[in-house]
Formats: C-alpha cells, structure tokens, sequence
C-alpha cells in the first residue's frame, strides 16, 4: 500500500545546494562558475565540485569559454535540457463547466513546454477520469517522440483538501465529495513506470509561476496565486508554504451541513449573501447570475445568450467575457459584479499576507480586461493601503497551463535536488 506518512519539507545542505546550483544554470542558460558563486552565496570551489559532479552525471554541459576580463577565460555552463523529461497533470476543476479542461504538459529540465494535451471534462466518476488522464497522457508522450525511459516522473495537480494519510482528497462545497486518487497515481506509475507526486492546484500555481512564469511572479519572494475564488497557493520568503499537513490554501469555511437549505442569515446559504468565506464556483458565479437575471427580466437580450443560440445551458465563463470583450453591456455589469466580489477576498490575502504580487487564474484572467478595474477599485477600498500600494495584481502568465506546468516544474526540482 502507498506510504502516505508526511514527511517534512526540509532540504539536506547538499540537496539545497544542488537545487540553487542547478537552478541557477538553468535561469542562466550559460553562465559561469564564478557568476553561479555569486548567485547561491557559495565559494568557487564548492561550486566547481559540485559542478564536476554534473558534468559526469551529464546533467550539466560545458558550452564554450565567457569573456575574460583579464586572466584565464571562464568556462560557460549550460544545462543539459535532453537529460530527462517530466510531465504535468491538471485534473481541472471539479466545478464542471462547459469551457472546462483536464491538461497535461511534457517539459525539458529548462521548463520548455516540448508537447501538450487537453481533454474536455465531464461529470463522471473518478475511476471513467482515471482512464480519461491515462490516455491522454499516453497521447502526449506518443506525440512528443520521446522514449518512455526518458521520463523522470510525473506531477498531477488536484482541487480541494489532501488527506496524505490515506490517499484522499475532499472537495470543500457544501456536497463534500471524497474521493480516492492512489488509483490513479498507481496506474500512473505502473504505466510509465516512474514515480509520480500529488499536490494541490493551487499550490502548483503559484510554484509554476515563481518557477516558470514570466515577468514579476518568477521573481518574487512573496507571492499568492488564487484559483478563482477556491483557493490560493502561497510563496512565503521564496519557499512554497504547505502547512502543518500540507492543506494550507482553502479560503473557504467548511459549511456546516445540517444547515437548513432556506437559512437566508448564513453566509454559506445563498450566493447574493456576499460572503468571501464562501465560494461562488470556478466561474464566480457569473453563470448562475446571468441566467437567473435573463430568467427575472426576459424582455432584455444578451449577446452571450446569441453566441449559444439561446440555449442558457451551454453559458459559461468564457462565452460571458468574449461577450464583455465584444461590449455586452450585461455581461460587463456580472463581471463587475464578481470582481467587486473577488476583490474583497483578494484584499483580505493582501492584509494578511502583504505579498509583492497577487497571481489570479483557473480561467478568470479570460476576462481580465473587464474584471480587473473591478478588483481593483475592490482592493483600494478594502484593503490596508499599506499593504496595498506594494501589491500588484496580475492575470497568470502561464495561461490554462500554469497548474500542469507547475506539477511539471514540481518534478523538475525534485530531480535537481536528488542529483
């Protein structure tokens, strides 16, 4: 049976300087011994040892000599990015909507992107979506023209609430799904014939964007990347906080389910209660609004509603913010809405945490043009300007993949610190 002992984070010395070694080189693309001893606050020849070590293990290639500035010319180091390879797996949200995808990603050791697959989710049980990831993932590595052999491993990213003791994740909704993932991890592996590691989306984000991304979120000490309304995952000083069970990120209260279902004084009951301690979905309620509005007042029109032909059951998220973007007066005045919403829950993160960068993604950023003034003008009001005028507040730049990519990156540091 798998091992679901937690085991603490904390790196040995070597295998935190492998990881700032490595990791240097890599953001570096060539770069020299001297340059790396500088970066990691380590001395030349510990970094020339370690160094020797890469060269045998081919992990680490010499490319060619720097520029000397007097005295025998440096020797450049590149990473050797055809080492390995490591894949990716965002189960996607378990708030289905139309628009929503499952998505894995094939990655060198640089982070390179070299394959990628989607597969449109469905409601179904966890087993049918098992077979769904298994193919989808046998697809990409089929279509990157890689042997197996050269996989390293595999990172999936998964909603809700990690029970490592037992292999469960619990979806935090007023449903409370429990479901079992060593299945899935057990095929994985048996099929590729690597180890693979689960890890919450959201925590997977925000490592793929200090990881991966580009522009203020790859250099932050501190960050917080919010998967919609649901969860966050968070950088603290450069390091990925997990917590004391490595839960930590759910920005919901868990609702008490003997709740009566008509209580209207309980944050939990009713989505217009305005409560950030309960989510509106993976769409921010955007949906359900609109269809409730056009249901109250039928004589007005939509162009979201033209763009599904008039049928209300296939609104979602994206159809909503190409409408805003195409000037659909309706649309725009939900989306305002749910950013004013959003930026409540975004400005407490901001006091609490008093991070360099806010990270939002899991699909809002589809409609960021629309969104965003919203949440601004949310945050200024709520927030601790303190806090705020440091904070920026950004779309991800990672995209639908930043939770793949991050499971893949995930893998990568592992690999780097086990040299």
């Amino acid at each position: 049976m798998r091992d679901f002992i937690i085991r603490e984070n904390r790196l040995s010395e070597k295998e935190r300087r492998n990881l700032s070694i490595l990791d240097s080189i890599r953001k570096g693309g060539e770069i020299s011994r001297a340059e790396i001893s500088k970066l990691t606050d380590l001395n030349i020849v510990t970094v020339s040892n370690y160094v020797s070590k890469y060269i045998k293990s081919k992990i680490v290639f010499e490319t060619g000599l720097d520029i000397s500035s007097g005295g025998r010319r440096p020797e450049l180091l590149t990473l050797n990015s055809g080492y390995g390879y490591s894949i990716g797996i965002d189960l996607g949200s378990p708030h289905v909507m139309n628009d929503s995808y499952m998505v894995s990603v094939l990655t060198d050791l640089s982070g390179k992107v070299i394959a990628r697959e989607e597969i449109k989710k469905e409601i179904e049980s966890f087993d049918k979506m098992t077979e769904k990831v298994l193919t989808m993932t046998q697809t990409l590595v089929k279509n990157a023209n890689i042997k197996i052999s050269d996989i390293k491993g595999i990172g999936v990213g998964i909603w809700g609430v990690i029970d490592r003791y037992r292999g469960l994740v619990r979806y935090a909704t007023e449903k409370e799904d429990i479901v079992s993932y060593t299945n899935l991890l057990d095929k994985l592996e048996s099929r590729f014939g690597v180890s693979t590691v689960i890890e919450h989306d959201a925590t997977l984000a925000a490592f793929g964007e200090n990881w991966s991304g580009i522009g203020v979120g790859s250099s932050s000490e501190n960050l917080v990347f919010l998967c919609g309304d649901s969860s966050c995952g968070i950088i603290l000083k450069g390091e990925v906080y997990y917590g004391a069970s490595k839960s930590a990120g759910e920005l919901n209260i868990n609702p008490p389910h003997n709740a009566e279902p008509k209580e209207k004084d309980r944050c939990w009951s009713d989505y217009d209660y305005g409560c950030v301690l309960r989510s509106r979905g993976i769409d921010l309620g955007t949906t359900a609004r609109l269809k409730s509005y056009l249901e109250e007042h039928s004589e007005e029109r939509s162009m979201a509603v033209e763009m599904v032909n008039g049928d209300l059951d296939d609104l979602c998220y994206s159809v909503i913010a190409e409408a805003a973007e195409k000037g659909d007066q309706l649309s725009i005045k939900i989306l305002e809405d749910a950013g004013n919403y959003l930026g409540v829950k975004i400005s407490f993160l901001i006091n609490l945490f008093n991070p360099e960068v806010i990270i939002v993604g899991r699909g809002v950023e589809k409609a960021w043009d629309s969104i965003f003034p919203a949440i601004r003008n949310s945050v200024r009001k709520w927030g601790y300007d303190e806090s705020v005028k440091v904070a920026k507040i950004l779309p991800t730049s990672l995209g639908t993949d930043v939770v793949a990519i991050g499971a893949s990156a995930l893998v990568v540091k592992n690999i780097f610190e086990n040299v």
